[in-house]
């Protein structure tokens, strides 16, 4: 993972900590803060998943969110 990369994904599992909002809501958070539209988000994250998947870091940074979080 990029550094970029993991501080989204790290974005998203504080933003979800601090609020418990949807997929949808949480992206929307965490792009704003990052001046990046939903798509631009939900693009990189799929991305993450499909290139990072498998890796550790990636998994322990997935497991701070919901398992319904398409991520």
């Amino acid at each position: 993972m990029t550094p970029k990369e993991r501080e989204l994904l790290t974005g998203m599992g504080n933003c979800h900590a601090a609020c418990h909002a949807s997929f949808e809501e949480t992206v929307e958070m965490v792009g704003g803060s990052r001046g990046l539209s939903p798509d631009e988000v939900k693009s990189m994250l799929t991305r993450i998943r499909e290139t990072s998947g498998r890796d550790e870091e990636y998994r322990n940074l997935r497991s701070r969110l919901p398992q319904d979080f398409p991520v």
